[in-house]
């Protein structure tokens, strides 16, 4: 019932970020979603379903996070001129 709770409240903190215009870096946003994920389904492995649904769904919010960084970001023109792109 902790772990559900502190889920809840991490979740409620990411709800301020989704409607705000700054967007942490893409690698924070998708990191974190992936982490609480897997955590969530190794708690949902061991019988503790609350709180492992309630992990997976901040991963999911963290998800959203990612998509609207990605999508937030102006459209980048490649740098035809780099090594690696020859």
């Amino acid at each position: 019932m902790v772990f559900a709770v502190a889920a809840w409240g991490l979740n409620l903190a990411v709800l301020p970020t989704l409607k705000s215009p700054n967007k942490p870096p893409l690698l924070t946003s998708v990191g974190y979603g992936l982490c609480v994920t897997v955590m969530g389904v190794a708690l949902i492995s061991v019988p503790l379903w609350l709180s492992g649904v309630t992990n997976i769904i901040g991963g999911a919010l963290w998800a959203m996070v990612a998509i609207k960084t990605v999508r937030s970001q102006a459209p980048r023109k490649w740098n035809t001129t780099a090594a690696w792109f020859r």
